[in-house]
């Protein structure tokens, strides 16, 4: 494991001292010339970067979408993947895809608070039922509308994939209750809305990459981290954090996006095989996400580590109100009415 890590460190390195020299790795469709194939047509080539594993769902699922680019391009659409964070960390990566520096990313919602309040409603804590809610509500008018409205940062929405419900670890003690949170300091996303539940819950939220995670539980700087039971899994924080909670307080969504500018320079049989992809790929992604959780979850118990259930309503009735307070009126109430009456 500290090998993989040195590896994925050293990658990193390399990627940041690159894109700071101003070499940004080229992609086809964007440079001075054009490939061709064998027809003599033109063949593009993009980079999509993320923050995970190459075991994660995020990277199944780019390998998935990947294919299907491809075929439904006739092979004119070749994606590269980059994960691990060797283009940067999340708000590098949607930073990046503004700019029009980065040619795609899949990036959590959460980490969009700073860029645009288009995922907003869908941080507020408690909000969804289970994963089928989720699913509705994105795959509907409401989700589609934020999706679509990524534009106006410049980056073009191309589906809604998954991170799933975000849940506490820590090494201190077992979570059941809204009293066992009190004092601990986790680390969140860079949310408003995150850090304003955590902070109505006696949490001390604290920022920072998903690349300095492990280390900052392993040397106290924080107690543990709340985000998906694939990342954390997948990025073995059971062995700094083993106290786990399926506390499930936010369900994040994670954005495959583009930059906009680069999508607008393509033709548009080629934007078309890039959406239909990626749409396509959703199901397959989630149903991965899934079947990883509820996997990584039996291990865990199997291994002897320490797995807890939460009284969610308590955990509710503690943060919610103070949040909905807050941020209702961004949000819209009738937003926030409609995502938990009418999917």
């Amino acid at each position: 494991m500290k090998l993989k890590r040195t590896i994925a460190m050293a990658m990193a390195f390399v990627m940041t001292a690159a894109i700071a020299a101003g070499c940004r790795p080229s992609s086809d469709s964007s440079g001075d010339s054009a490939n061709t194939d064998s027809n003599g047509e033109e063949t593009y080539t993009f980079q999509v970067g993320h923050v995970v594993t190459t075991d994660h769902s995020y990277h199944l699922g780019l390998e998935k979408f990947a294919e299907l680019a491809n075929e439904k391009s006739g092979g004119r659409i070749n994606i590269e993947i980059f994960p691990g964070g060797q283009l940067g960390n999340e708000n590098d990566l949607i930073e990046g895809l503004t700019m029009g520096t980065i040619d795609m990313a899949l990036c959590n919602s959460g980490n969009l608070a700073s860029f645009t309040s288009s995922y907003e409603a869908f941080d507020l804590p408690f909000l969804f039922r289970d994963s089928a809610h989720a699913h509705a509500v994105l795959d509907g008018e409401i989700g589609q509308a934020a999706l679509e409205s990524l534009s106006d940062v410049g980056i073009k929405g191309l589906a809604n994939w998954e991170n799933g419900f975000f849940c506490i670890w820590n090494n201190k003690h077992p979570i059941e209750t809204p009293e066992d949170v009190k004092g601990l300091k986790i680390r969140a996303n860079n949310n408003p809305i995150h850090i304003a539940a955590y902070t109505a819950l006696g949490v001390s939220a604290t920022t920072m990459g998903w690349s300095e995670v492990y280390t900052a539980i392993q040397n106290g700087t924080v107690d543990g981290v709340s985000v998906s039971i694939p990342s954390m899994f997948t990025a073995n924080i059971q062995e700094v954090a083993p106290y786990i909670s399926t506390s499930a307080e936010f369900y994040v969504t994670v954005i495959l996006m583009m930059s906009q500018d680069l999508y607008d320079s393509l033709p548009a049989d080629i934007q078309t095989a890039l959406v239909d992809a990626a749409k396509e790929a959703t199901a397959y992604q989630r149903e991965l996400n899934q079947q990883q959780t509820d996997e990584y979850i039996a291990t865990l118990k199997e291994e002897g580590y320490t797995v807890t259930e939460i009284d969610k309503e308590a955990f509710k009735a503690a943060c919610w109100d103070e949040v909905y307070d807050q941020f209702a009126a961004s949000i819209g109430e009738d937003i926030i009415k409609s995502i938990q009456e009418d999917y």
